[in-house]
């Protein structure tokens, strides 16, 4: 057992993929499928399940890989144990996109009573918006969904991929909407949606409008709650990333449900930190990026 394959488990339980892992970590997928394998004989159990729904750890391989993350962690800790030890002030400002404020407000609690000097404002907007604030200085760091092919104008911002991810329909566990797998765009123009105002779903509302005629709109809102209200009272579904859903409490209530989109062909997305190329507050950055990620994979497993 070496620490490099304990990366690969981690990042395949993050990803539930092994392709997306080996994509992430710079690692040929039979190089990590040979290395897991390998582990797995060493420790003489499964430590994944592999379905059409992706791959996923099995009861005995959660209880090894959020084992394996808390040692990782512990051993990014030691790396920077210099930037922990001192003080860090200044301003730093963060945003994310909806569904993750719960790890935001724990990593600036955690953050804030480790440097009561560091001035923390967090707040939460669409991911376009955010990357708008950090190129204006508005923001320092921010948590996003991008496509891919939008990496190529990144001049001047850093960003740090985390998830990939893909838009789905989300609806209340009993609605008619929710009897449904995937769901095509004639279907899906039977139902009311409510959606958050963000780039990506207003890219996709206008090219779904162009192939296959408007959708029916409740409304539109740059209010999380207001969505969630719509879920939780069967008032009418919304679209999303499929990383927000995962994250949002509805979902890990059972209330909510996500079904796929049928017979369209979305960009690849990307889900992680963007922060611009200044040192100024470079180490306060990275130590909430750390923080921040370690939280979200920590409920995860």
């Amino acid at each position: 057992m070496n620490l490099e394959q304990l990366e690969y488990v981690v990042e395949i339980a993050k990803t539930q993929s092994f392709s997306a892992a080996s994509e992430h970590l710079h690692v040929t997928q039979s190089a990590i499928s040979q290395s897991v394998h390998r582990l797995e004989n060493e420790l003489g159990m499964i430590l994944f399940e592999r379905s059409r729904h992706g791959t996923f750890p099995t009861p005995e391989g959660k209880q090894f890989i959020a084992k394996a993350l808390d040692i990782l962690q512990r051993i990014d800790e030691l790396k920077s144990l210099n930037a922990e030890t001192s003080s860090l002030t200044g301003d730093l400002h963060v945003a994310t996109f909806p569904s993750v404020m719960p790890y935001l407000v724990q990593t600036a609690a955690d953050m804030k009573r480790e440097h009561p000097q560091l001035n923390i404002a967090i707040e939460e907007k669409g991911s376009m918006e955010i990357i708008e604030d950090i190129r204006n200085n508005r923001t320092h760091l921010g948590f996003i969904a991008i496509y891919a092919k939008q990496l190529r104008e990144f001049d001047g911002l850093h960003f740090s991929p985390m998830y990939s991810g893909k838009l789905v329909v989300c609806t209340h566990h009993q609605s008619e909407l929710a009897k449904l797998n995937r769901v095509t765009p004639e279907q899906l123009k039977e139902h009311k949606l409510a959606l958050y105002r963000d780039g990506f779903i207003e890219d996709f509302l206008q090219e779904f409008t162009y192939d296959y005629g408007p959708l029916s709109i409740l409304f539109k809102t740059n209010n999380s709650e207001a969505i969630s209200t719509v879920l939780r009272n069967n008032i009418a579904a919304t679209i999303g990333h499929d990383f927000s859903f995962h994250q949002h409490p509805l979902w890990k209530e059972g209330i909510a449900k996500m079904v796929e989109i049928a017979s369209i062909d979305q960009p690849k997305m990307q889900i992680g930190f963007v922060q611009t190329e200044s040192k100024e507050v470079a180490v306060s950055a990275e130590r909430f990026a750390q923080r921040f990620r370690q939280a979200i994979e920590l409920d995860q497993l």
